[in-house]
């Protein structure tokens, strides 16, 4: 098994490192609003997890003034939903046969206003190849932004994703790699 220690990206380091630092209480209302934004993430591991393309159309929004936006690794990228569901479908939809399984630990929440906020989140992600039992495995962190959409529900706007440590590869990158 390969493990590969990759450095967290410098402007989600910021962001989490700030997220951690702002120690200011929580209101009533922020308090009540807590759960829905957690219950967001939850989804979207979920949706990953269970190939569950319609999900994410629930847990994304563009209604933010820059659109919908994604950095994992590859700089800062504004896309459609559907162009977010197709990355993630060739990286472990049905034609990679791997059973996917992601968890968020040790999350934190900031509140930017009342229709505002970023969730800090300890992530582990683990999957597993049908054919082989050949195992990728990767441990990082989301900062995400939340907007409360014009509908009332919170969604993610940004969705940011940084490694720290990675076991072997998913297999799409690697023919990625080979080409």
């Amino acid at each position: 098994m390969q493990n590969i220690t990759i450095p967290y990206d410098e402007k989600t380091l910021a962001l989490a490192r700030e997220i951690l630092h702002d120690t200011r209480p929580y209101t009533p209302e922020q308090l009540a609003e807590i759960p829905a934004i957690l219950a967001v993430k939850s989804r979207y591991f979920w949706a990953n997890d269970l190939n569950d393309w319609e999900t994410f159309k629930i847990v994304f929004t563009e209604e933010a003034p820059e659109g919908f936006r994604v950095s994992m690794g590859a700089g800062e990228q504004t896309l459609t939903i559907d162009e977010q569901i197709g990355r993630v479908m060739w990286s472990i939809g049905p034609d990679e046969d791997v059973v996917p399984m992601h968890f968020g630990h040790n999350q934190i929440v900031q509140f930017l206003d009342d229709t505002h906020a970023r969730l800090l989140t300890r992530m582990n992600d683990r999957h597993t190849y049908r054919d082989n039992g050949e195992i990728y495995a990767g441990w990082g962190l989301y900062v995400d932004d939340m907007l409360k959409c014009k509908d009332g529900v919170w969604r993610i706007s940004y969705l940011r994703l940084s490694y720290g440590v990675m076991e072997n590869q998913l297999r799409c990158i690697k023919r990625m790699s080979q080409n």
